[in-house]
C-alpha cells in the first residue's frame, strides 16, 4: 500500500496532537488535584459529584440556619430569664406590702418600685432580635408588641404567629414565641375580667376606663361569667340634669344599675369589681367589663400597683385579697415562662443533634467525593512521565518521516 506524503504528514501530526493533548490533560489534573476536569472525562462520576456538591450546599444552608436559630433562641432564653428574675422581685414586694404595720405612704413607695420594675419588664417584652425585629410580636416583627394605653394598661399589638426555620430536609423548628402565648394567655388564679372602651365612642378627647381590680371575689364569682356594659345617658333625662351612666348585663340587657351620677375618676363599684372612667364621655359612649379566665402578666402587676395606691388602711380585707390573687397570678406567670424556657431548651437540644448529624453526613460525603474526583498523584505523575516519553518519540519519528522525500536524494 502506498502512502502519500500528505498522509504521512497528517498521521504524524495527529499522533503528536493526541499525545500532546493527553499530556496537557494530565498536567491539568496534577495542577488542580482533580481527576475529573470536564464532565466528559467520566459522565457517571460527574453526575454523582454534582449531586454530592448540591447536597453539601444544602447542608451548609441548614447549618447556617441552625447557627442563626441557636442565637435567636439563646437570646430569647436570656430575656425570659431576666423577666423571671423581675417577677421574683415583684413577688417579694407584694409580700412586703402585706405587712399590716405598713402605712399607706409605705405602700405607695412599694407601688412606685413595682411600677419601675414593670417598666423594666415591658422593655424586655419589647426586645428586638439581632435582625431588628420585635422578639415577642409573632409574625408582626416590625410592630411593637406591648403598647401603653391612655388608661395606663398595656395592649398586645402583635399576633399569635410563631416563626419556623428549616434545619434539615424534613425538620423545621420554632425560633420565636409570641408575647400573647408567653405573657398574655396565662390562666388566672381566680375569675377575672378585662376592660375596654367601645371603638364607636365619640368623645374627643376620648374617655378611658381603668383596668380595675376585684375587691370582692365572692361577689364577682357569683356574677361570673357575665359581662357588663357601662353606657352613658342623656343628662337632660334626669332631674337635676347631670352626667350619668347605666350598667347592664351584656348577654340579655338586664339592668344592673341605672342613672348613676358620674364624675370623672370616681370609683365604680359593682358586682365585686372596682373600675373608674376618666374623661368626659359623650351620650351613648359605652365601656365594657368582660369576664375572662386568663390574666396577662402586665395586667396582674398593673392591678397590684393600682390596688396599693387606692386601698386605704381601713381596707385590710380588700388589700389581702388583692395581694393573694396577685401572688397566685405571678406564680402562674412564672410557670408560663418556665414552660417556654423548657421548650426552648428542647429546641436547642434538637438543634445540637441535627448539627451533629449533618456534620457526620458531611464527613461521609466528603470521603465519597474524594474517591470520585480526587487525583492519585503517584499514578498521574507516572502517567505524565510515560506520556512525555511517547510525545518525544512521536516528535522524533515525525522528524525522520518528514525527511523521507525523493527530493533529498536528488540534491
Amino acid at each position: 500500500m502506498r502512502i502519500s506524503t500528505l498522509q504521512a504528514f497528517s498521521i504524524g501530526l495527529n499522533g503528536i496532537s493526541d499525545v500532546s493533548g493527553q499530556s496537557i490533560k494530565t498536567q491539568n489534573q496534577i495542577s488542580t488535584g482533580k481527576r475529573i476536569i470536564n464532565p466528559s472525562d467520566d459522565p457517571v462520576a460527574s453526575a454523582r459529584v454534582l449531586q454530592l456538591n448540591q447536597d453539601k450546599a444544602q447542608r451548609d444552608q441548614f447549618i447556617s440556619n441552625i447557627d442563626s436559630s441557636t442565637g435567636a433562641l439563646e437570646l430569647e432564653e436570656q430575656y425570659l430569664e431576666s423577666a423571671y428574675e423581675i417577677i421574683i422581685r415583684i413577688r417579694e414586694l407584694a409580700i412586703q406590702a402585706g405587712n399590716g404595720a405598713y402605712t399607706i405612704v409605705e405602700r405607695h413607695s412599694i407601688a412606685e418600685e413595682v411600677e419601675v420594675r414593670m417598666e423594666e419588664l415591658v422593655d424586655l417584652m419589647n426586645s428586638r432580635d439581632i435582625n431588628g425585629d420585635y422578639l415577642f410580636a409573632g409574625f408582626k416583627g416590625d410592630t411593637q408588641p406591648f403598647v401603653k394605653t391612655d388608661s395606663g394598661s398595656y395592649d398586645y399589638e402583635g399576633d399569635e404567629g410563631q416563626r419556623f426555620v428549616s434545619i434539615s430536609s424534613s425538620t423545621t423548628i420554632a425560633v420565636s414565641d409570641s408575647g400573647k402565648a408567653v405573657f398574655e394567655d396565662i390562666p388566672s388564679a381566680q375569675n377575672s375580667f378585662f376592660t375596654a372602651a367601645s371603638p364607636n365612642n365619640t368623645a374627643d378627647p376620648a374617655a378611658f376606663i381603668t383596668q380595675g381590680i376585684v375587691v370582692d371575689q365572692a361577689a364577682y364569682d357569683a356574677f361570673y361569667p357575665e359581662d357588663m356594659l357601662i353606657t352613658f345617658n342623656d343628662p337632660t333625662a334626669v332631674v337635676p340634669a347631670q352626667a350619668n351612666y347605666s350598667i347592664t348585663q351584656k348577654s340579655d340587657g338586664r339592668s344592673v344599675v341605672s342613672n348613676v351620677p358620674f364624675t370623672s375618676g370616681d370609683q365604680i363599684l359593682v358586682n365585686g369589681v372596682d373600675v373608674a372612667i376618666n374623661g368626659t364621655p359623650n351620650v351613648a359612649d359605652t365601656f365594657f367589663v368582660e369576664s375572662t379566665a386568663k390574666q396577662g402578666l402586665l395586667t396582674t402587676i398593673g392591678r397590684l400597683v393600682e390596688g396599693l395606691r387606692m386601698l386605704g388602711d381601713h381596707q385590710q380585707a380588700e388589700r389581702d385579697e388583692l395581694l393573694g390573687s396577685s401572688l397566685a397570678n405571678l406564680d402562674n406567670a412564672q410557670i408560663s415562662i418556665s414552660q417556654v424556657q423548657s421548650q426552648i431548651g428542647g429546641r436547642l437540644n434538637t438543634l445540637d443533634s441535627v448539627r451533629d448529624l449533618l456534620s457526620q453526613v458531611d464527613v461521609t460525603s466528603q470521603a465519597i467525593l474524594s474517591e470520585l474526583q480526587d487525583l492519585d498523584y503517584a499514578e498521574a505523575l507516572s502517567r505524565l512521565s510515560f506520556e512525555t516519553f511517547i510525545l518525544e518519540a512521536a516528535q522524533q519519528s515525525y522528524v525522520k518521516v518528514a525527511n523521507l522525500s525523493l527530493f533529498n536524494f536528488l540534491r
